[in-house]
């Protein structure tokens, strides 16, 4: 046997070994996995040429060959053989376990025989409207020292008396119980403001540190029966404060402007400072003056979503995020990054990084995925996120200014209270530029010339938000 015929028959072997396989799939992540749902997706790629069948139900391909194909279960063991007719079939094993009525277990209030002390003993400690720590039921975020009265608890937390009629709840792990049980109301001592070119801040002494909860105040629409998207000041309630109704000192901090970031602390533990920021002036169509920190999301070992072609989330973040930091650096702003590279970087570390370069803006910059249990829904587009209503109208240009200049679907603009996107001290919002999981949208989120259109696009959101504000 020649040389040449030794080489053809190796080929042959590799081509044979190399073909022996279906279509790659993304998710499920193996082919043996367990679903708590009674309907799943298969997500991946093909040769689109080719065509695909799973359990013999007909695939639809795009042009990419990316592909998101929506099963259902029954429970117990499910199986699916996913094949092309030219190479050798898939088999994957999907259980869906046995559905077990859920426990509900009402945790039982018990009331206290008489109000207990206790102080917080962390920053960032979540007073709630709510005994649960889900969802936007966030009403402060306290500093350590803060006294706080118990009358009662419920499960992981206490019941907590402001006023008369004023409650909230607080994570027990915050707190730790008073040196003594002596809460006599706090002294105000003097109330003042001072202006500079760059906020407003007022100071209220006091003799001792007292709980306050401050709300962002928006102007309600009679016509459409709803609140205007953007706050427009604050209003400030200190608790414990004695010569007052109640012992609640409330005062109204009225602004000229819509809201564009605001601080709040105990200075040396007896005065308490409201900062507002003032909007920087700029010239049309420039972002000169504007600090902003880009947060490309995930990195390191959190791959976040995983694309139809087998693309991590992380990558088209930082990708996106690299660019629009050149763009807006070339616009006059000054731009932080709180990663240049794949690394892992805590959720609240991303929060303190934009705090510490001071940022007039945060963006966080995703793209989407959906559970099992909305796999129906088959959503493909854009979204975009905030918390506090001073950050809602960049929300709102935000997801026009993308959806326009990039063509995708609008996926709405919602509040939820992300980690990243809880700091007032900045506007903060996030945005979901597409869906991985979306044929369409993996093959562009992908594609550098998409990613380049993304950067832009944010760039003119910012301007268009800039220009609104400075009218």
């Amino acid at each position: 046997m020649n040389t040449i015929k030794i080489l053809l028959i190796i080929i042959a072997v590799y081509l044979s070994f190399s073909c022996a396989k279906a279509a790659q799939i993304v998710y499920p992540k193996t082919n043996n996995v367990t679903i708590n749902s009674d309907v799943t997706f298969f997500i991946g790629n093909e040769n689109p040429d080719n065509e695909l069948y799973i359990n013999d139900e007909k695939v639809e391909l795009h042009k990419s060959g990316g592909f998101y194909h929506v099963v259902n279960l029954k429970q117990g063991i499910n199986t699916f053989i996913i094949k092309n007719g030219k190479e050798e079939p898939l088999k994957y094993t999907i259980t869906r376990a046995a559905q077990t009525p859920a426990k509900y277990s009402e945790q039982k209030y018990k009331a206290f025989s008489s109000p207990i002390l206790y102080i917080t003993k962390k920053d960032n400690a979540p007073l709630r409207n709510a005994p649960n720590d889900s969802g936007t039921s966030r009403l402060q975020n306290f500093s350590s020292g803060i006294p706080l009265e118990a009358i009662g608890e419920s499960g992981k937390f206490y019941k907590i008396q402001l006023a008369q009629d004023d409650y909230a709840w607080i994570d027990k792990n915050y707190l730790t119980p008073a040196k003594d049980n002596d809460n006599n109301p706090a002294r105000i001592l003097s109330y003042d403001f001072e202006e500079s070119e760059t906020c407003i801040k007022h100071n209220i002494k006091l003799n001792k540190k007292v709980p306050y909860v401050i709300s962002e105040k928006r102007t309600f629409d009679l016509i459409n029966s709803k609140y205007e998207p953007n706050a427009q000041g604050l209003d400030v309630t200190l608790y414990n404060v004695e010569n007052y109704a109640e012992n609640k000192f409330d005062i109204q901090m009225n602004t000229t402007q819509n809201l564009f970031g605001y601080k709040t602390y105990f200075d040396n533990d007896t005065t308490f400072r409201v900062e507002v920021n003032k909007i920087p002036k700029t010239q049309q169509h420039s972002l000169k003056g504007i600090k902003i920190t880009l947060d490309p999301g995930h990195g390191g070992d959190e791959y976040g979503a995983i694309g139809c072609l087998g693309d991590k989330e992380k990558d088209i973040n930082l990708a996106i995020a690299l660019k629009a930091k050149n763009i807006l650096e070339k616009s006059g702003a000054t731009v932080y990054i709180t990663r240049s590279d794949d690394s892992y970087v805590d959720l609240y570390d991303r929060v303190k990084f934009s705090q510490n370069m001071n940022s007039d803006i945060f963006i966080s910059i995703h793209a989407n995925a959906l559970p099992d249990s909305l796999a129906k829904t088959y959503r493909s587009g854009t979204s975009t996120y905030y918390f506090c209503p001073q950050s809602a109208q960049l929300a709102r240009i935000m997801l026009e200014t993308l959806t326009k200049e990039l063509g995708t679907k609008n996926d709405k603009v919602h509040q939820e209270s992300f980690a990243v996107i809880r700091n007032h001290e900045s506007i903060a919002v996030l945005l979901e530029i597409a869906y991985m999981i979306n044929p369409e949208d993996s093959a562009n989120l992908r594609n550098p010339e998409f990613q380049n259109k993304a950067a832009t696009a944010i760039l003119h959101g910012l301007e268009r938000y800039i220009n609104e504000l400075n009218k």
